[in-house]
C-alpha cells in the first residue's frame, strides 16, 4: 500500500514539474532589443510584447512591401487582406515570429482558449492606453458587451492609421489580428525559412528615387529589417 501511494505521489510530482516546464518558455533571441519600448503594462513580459510588435511589422513588410519597406502600406495591405480573409499566414510567418508566438502562448492569462483574453490584464492595459478615443471606445464597447471579434475591430482600422503613432494600439493589433491566428496554422506544412526577408537585386542603371518621409508609421525612427 505504501509503495502504491509512493508511486502515485511520484507521478503527481512529475506532472507538476512537466507543467512548470511547459509554462517556462523563453525566447532565445530578442532581435529588436535595441528598439524603444513599445508598451508599459508591468506584465512581466513587456519585452516579449515589444518583440511581438516589431516582429509583426517586419513580417508584414516582408510580405506586402519587401522592395520599398513602407510600413504604412504594409499595414494597410494586411488589414485589407485580413478583412477579406486572404492573409495567407503560411506565406507570412517567419521562424522568429513562430518563436515569439510559442512564448506568448505560454502566458496563460493572455489567452481564452484559442483566442486572446480580451478581459485579461494585458489587453486592458493596451486598451486603456490607446490614444485614439474613437477606437478605444469601440474596442471597450465590444469587449464590455462580449461582442468582440477580430473582424469587427479590423473594419474601422481600414480607415484609420492611429497605429502609426500608437504602440499600444499596434501591439493589440499584433496580438489579436496576427499572433492569435497562429492557432489555426498547421506548422508541419509551413516552410518558415521561405518567409524570411530576401535581399533585393541592385539595378545599377536605376536612378535613386526621391526620399519620401514615412515617419507616420515608423514607431522608432529606425528601419526594422
Amino acid at each position: 500500500m505504501d509503495t502504491r501511494i509512493f508511486k502515485i505521489a511520484l507521478v503527481l510530482i512529475m506532472a507538476v514539474n512537466l507543467s512548470c516546464k511547459k509554462e517556462d518558455v523563453t525566447l532565445a533571441e530578442f532581435k529588436y532589443a535595441d528598439q524603444p519600448n513599445a508598451v508599459t503594462c508591468n506584465s512581466g513580459y513587456d519585452d516579449v510584447l515589444k518583440e511581438a510588435l516589431y516582429t509583426f511589422e517586419n513580417d508584414i513588410v516582408n510580405k506586402y512591401d519587401p522592395k520599398t519597406k513602407n510600413k504604412l502600406r504594409a499595414y494597410r495591405a494586411y488589414i485589407s487582406n485580413y478583412i477579406s480573409n486572404r492573409t495567407a499566414l503560411d506565406q507570412t510567418i517567419s521562424a522568429h515570429s513562430k518563436a515569439v508566438y510559442d512564448v506568448l502562448k505560454s502566458k496563460k492569462e493572455l489567452w481564452d482558449g484559442n483566442q486572446i483574453n480580451y478581459n485579461g490584464a494585458v489587453i486592458k492595459c493596451l486598451t486603456d492606453n490607446m490614444t485614439d478615443q474613437s477606437l478605444k471606445q469601440t474596442l471597450k464597447a465590444l469587449i464590455t458587451t462580449n461582442s468582440m471579434r477580430s473582424d469587427l475591430f479590423a473594419a474601422p482600422l481600414s480607415s484609420n492609421t492611429s497605429y502609426a503613432r500608437d504602440t499600444n494600439l499596434a501591439t493589440f493589433m499584433a496580438l489579436d489580428l496576427y499572433f492569435s491566428k497562429f492557432n489555426t496554422v498547421d506548422f508541419t506544412t509551413v516552410n518558415l525559412s521561405a518567409n524570411k526577408a530576401k535581399a533585393q537585386p541592385i539595378d545599377f542603371n536605376k536612378r535613386p528615387a526621391p526620399v519620401q518621409q514615412t515617419k507616420e508609421i515608423d514607431h522608432t525612427g529606425h528601419d526594422h529589417d
